[in-house]
């Protein structure tokens, strides 16, 4: 059986203290690309975050639309006032297609990019959801 001591190998005692400090600049120069990379992460985060949120609002204000008999000029005041009333998001883009069967919704959002070297190279991304649901209307 072979172990380190048939190997006679022995630690040299000045190994470790041949270049003192090295941990240390090498540390700092990683540091900042640590930073950025958990900074991208957060901000991934959030965007699908903001991702979800629209999907769910589009499904209320669909939902919302499908479920009353409403006719095509008030849909997109019940449609806006469903997005408003479910998500905390500002300046979204509502559209309504409203036919006898179906009730669709579009919304569209310009999300700002705020991490510090990306964001100024991706300034904003759109982000879309858009949902169809059958309309039930009672005859």
């Amino acid at each position: 059986m072979l172990s380190a001591r048939s190997f006679n190998l022995k630690r040299d005692p000045n190994l470790c203290t041949a270049e003192p400090g090295q941990a240390t600049v090498e540390f700092a120069l990683v540091l900042p690309f640590l930073f950025l990379f958990s900074m991208a992460i957060v901000q991934v985060g959030s965007v699908a975050n903001d991702q979800l949120a629209l999907g769910h609002a589009a499904r209320t204000a669909a939902r919302a639309i499908s479920l009353g008999d409403i006719t095509s000029e008030n849909a997109n005041q019940v449609a806006v006032s469903a997005v408003e009333n479910s998500i905390t998001l500002e300046n979204i883009d509502v559209e309504v297609e409203l036919n006898e069967t179906l009730a669709r919704v579009t919304l569209n959002y310009q999300r700002q990019i705020s991490l510090p070297i990306i964001g100024k190279l991706i300034n904003e991304l759109t982000l879309h959801a858009s949902v169809s649901m059958p309309r039930e209307l009672i005859s």
